[in-house]
């Protein structure tokens, strides 16, 4: 059967050919670089003749936008010829024991399409994007649309792990009841949290009913920085006042935002503590995956006064370094003087910092975040 007339909350489903990333099961509130219909931000909408892309800001800044390409952020948006950029799946089958049934991803010329069957019944459903920048998983999602008009997205139940180069059931999604026909393929995500999770990996995109447009794959200089059009006539014209379209963008650039600013700048997309169902846990696991929910609950910055912030360790220009042992300095850059307010590490005073203090956490089989709530690991500690 292929989904083109499920009754799906009420209203008939529609099938769109689009698709995307691991959307987890923490829901998120407004992403300001993707708006719905009835959205009117003027900062990020994507409507605006305002952008200039990646290839405009290289125009002046070469450097940031090279690095910037080779990183993950530059990754996260995959279109077009799916079956051929993803050759890994085609034909790859996961048997999902919950569902009673096996998931396999087919190649029909250059489209990928996602198959289920179970012996009673066989459901199939094109893919045609893809989210994720593939350092840990790609999750593809189908955006669908309902009688109401909100947008509908079915995030699909089985991921792409890069680790290990299997599949597996998406994170989150394990233990769902199957309460509708399309509850088999995956999980459906309707209005605010459809359109935050292709939001969170393009510059910009507007859904609008069945279609996906004005897309700015990736999340690009923009994404962060606002429009750029503004910015570069007022540079040519040698008029400097007249920059970045958003008051933030233009301190962004100039390193004048706040800490706390920047933290919920970049957590619009790796969260933040207001995003989450309940308080953060220090006992939860997967709290690890959220970045500034933890760096927030640290007290090495809540009394670092300003100091700490993502962009003291991490350049969002490049690729994340992942050897510990180079962030030591940073570390020090506080920790190394006893007379200066700061303990000094009883254990280990000048290495070891981020192995001891943040340690890696597997959040899902195959996916390991380096855990940002600072602290003493405990013996009884259950994520140590």
């Amino acid at each position: 059967m292929s989904l083109w007339n499920w009754k799906v909350g009420g209203g008939v489903i529609v099938l769109a050919f689009v698709a995307g990333a691991i959307i987890g099961s923490v829901g998120l509130k407004k992403n300001s670089h993707l708006v719905s219909s009835s959205d009117s931000d003027t900062w990020s909408n994507p409507l605006q003749p305002a952008y200039i892309d990646d290839v405009g800001c290289a125009q002046c800044h070469p450097g940031q936008v090279a690095d910037h390409a080779g990183s993950g952020h530059a990754q996260t948006f995959h279109s077009g010829d799916l079956a051929e950029q993803f050759e890994m799946l085609r034909d790859r089958s996961f048997r999902d024991e919950e569902r009673g049934g096996t998931f396999t991803f087919r190649a029909e010329g250059r489209q990928l399409v996602a198959e289920f069957e179970n012996g009673t019944r066989r459901e199939r459903l094109p893919i045609p994007f893809a989210l994720g920048s593939g350092t840990h998983a790609t999750t593809l999602i189908s955006l669908l649309t309902s009688e109401s008009g909100e947008p509908t997205v079915l995030e699909h139940r089985v991921s792409y792990f890069a680790t290990d180069r299997r599949l597996g059931v998406t994170p989150g999604q394990a233990g769902l009841i199957e309460a509708e026909p399309v509850d088999c393929l995956g999980r459906v995500y309707r209005g605010r949290e459809a359109t935050n999770c292709i939001g969170c990996h393009t510059t910009t995109a507007k859904i609008r009913g069945r279609e996906l447009h004005d897309v700015r794959a990736n999340v690009g200089c923009e994404s962060c920085h606002g429009p750029g059009r503004g910015h570069a006539a007022a540079m040519e014209a040698n008029r400097p006042g007249h920059e970045i379209s958003s008051d933030k963008g233009i301190r962004l650039a100039k390193g004048t935002v706040s800490s706390a600013e920047e933290i919920q700048l970049c957590g619009k997309c790796h969260r933040t503590p207001e995003m989450l169902p309940a308080p953060p846990s220090i006992a939860d696991p997967k709290i690890a995956r959220f970045q500034p929910v933890g760096l927030l609950n640290s007290k090495c910055y809540k009394r670092a006064e300003g100091r700490l912030r993502c962009t003291t360790c991490h350049d969002p220009h490049r690729t994340v370094d992942r050897v510990s042992e180079n962030y030591v300095a940073t570390c020090l850059a506080c920790h190394s003087q006893s007379d200066a307010g700061d303990k000094l590490c009883p254990q280990s005073p000048k290495e070891k910092c981020v192995s001891c203090h943040m340690p890696e956490v597997e959040v899902h089989p195959g996916i390991s975040f380096h855990d940002h709530w600072i602290r003493v690991r405990q013996p009884a500690d259950e994520r140590h």
